[in-house]
């Protein structure tokens, strides 16, 4: 007759076996998780859609992310004096419309402040402009592109319909 004892003690073992290897999987999207961090560059160019008005529009960008994101960009061959905003983006620039939607740091989130990164900037008389903004957010593997977004007033005095004036994507440093 077996010992009812250890029967029982292999059985809870085996249990609590499974029930660990069942909590390790719980949950976990190890492969569907997106990399966090890294260094990207990207030469931004002029959309096909602007090219008609900044033919020399141009820019790069660089963006690092560590312990938060920072994000610097220089553009040149813009309209002067005018206030310009630039995000990360989660497409490509070959894509229509150019870099896709909003890189969102929750992608269930809102497309607001708080889940994107978000570059506000004024040209120089010349055309020409820069900034670093730092953001408490981790960029991971989806940050595809950088675009940079021209004003209201721009697109209509344009006779345009998008926004999206400059495009470049992000290789990994």
């Amino acid at each position: 007759m077996p010992n009812r004892r250890a029967t029982v003690k292999a059985a809870a073992a085996a249990a609590a076996a499974v029930l660990a290897a069942a909590a390790a999987a719980c949950g976990s999207d190890a492969e569907d998780s997106p990399d966090l961090g890294g260094t990207w560059t990207a030469a931004l160019s002029t959309t096909a859609e602007w090219a008609a008005v900044y033919p020399n529009g141009h820019g790069t960008a660089k963006a690092e992310s560590s312990d938060g994101t920072s994000v610097q960009l220089t553009v040149g061959g813009l309209a002067g004096s005018t206030e310009y905003t630039a995000h990360v983006h989660d497409g490509e620039c070959d894509e229509n419309p150019p870099g896709g939607g909003h890189w969102l740091a929750d992608p269930n989130g809102e497309d607001a402040a708080g889940n994107i990164v978000e570059l506000s900037f004024t040209t120089s008389e010349t055309g020409t402009g820069e900034v670093t903004e730092s953001s408490p957010l981790m960029l991971d593997d989806r940050a595809e592109s950088v675009v940079v977004h021209a004003p209201d007033a721009a697109v209509t005095a344009a006779g345009l319909t998008g926004n999206r004036v400059l495009c470049g994507d992000l290789d990994d440093d």
